[in-house]
């Protein structure tokens, strides 16, 4: 067999091999906390998005996530193990878990697993993918959280005394002369 005709057939292998996975979904998850600052016993969001950016459909998408400790957070709203029925092809869906931190620290949030099927494998064969992973989060202490959040009243009482005779003792000096020669030339005049 010469060189052009392996090529050739070569190509025409891929070419059948990319039209018999045409049909196939292809998830692309992300994972995000959507707190900037997050705090001890305050809430922290985190959302999942889930987009099939395939030519076919999902089926009997699960998105499980196992990184947060029930030591260290409480769960307030949403689940950490959702399913879906179907993701059609170019959809996409959300879901988002309201969480508490017990404790402060740096903590690893980690990545979520995400399982799914093609309509020709429901059952059987199921493809498994993760989530972006947010990284280290910080969480901070109630002492923190007061320290950014009061308002700080005896800071600034504290400010307002310390300027006051910064702004007071010139004043009554500019008075005093004042009072010393120009009321008296206004008097003899």
């Amino acid at each position: 067999m010469g060189k052009p005709a392996f090529v050739v057939t070569l190509l025409l292998c891929l070419g059948f091999l990319c039209l018999a996975q045409d049909n196939a979904p292809r998830l692309i998850a992300h994972k995000e906390v959507l707190n900037n600052l997050i705090f001890q016993g305050k809430q922290l969001n985190v959302k999942y998005s889930i987009y099939n950016v395939g030519s076919g459909s999902a089926f009997e998408v699960e998105l499980v996530d196992n990184s947060f400790a029930m030591s260290d957070f409480k769960i307030a709203a949403g689940l950490t193990k959702v399913k879906y029925e179907r993701i059609g092809p170019g959809g996409n869906v959300s879901h988002s878990v309201v969480l508490i931190p017990q404790n402060s620290g740096a903590f690893n949030f980690t990545y979520a697993q995400v399982s799914y099927a093609s309509q020709q494998q429901v059952g059987k064969n199921v493809q498994i993918g993760y989530t972006s992973a947010p990284g280290e989060v910080i969480v901070y202490s109630v002492a923190e959280y007061e320290r950014y959040f009061t308002a700080h009243a005896k800071d600034w009482l504290c400010f307002a005394g310390m300027t006051l005779p910064c702004i007071v003792l010139p004043g009554l000096v500019w008075y005093m002369s004042y009072a010393k020669y120009c009321l008296k030339k206004s008097k003899s005049a």
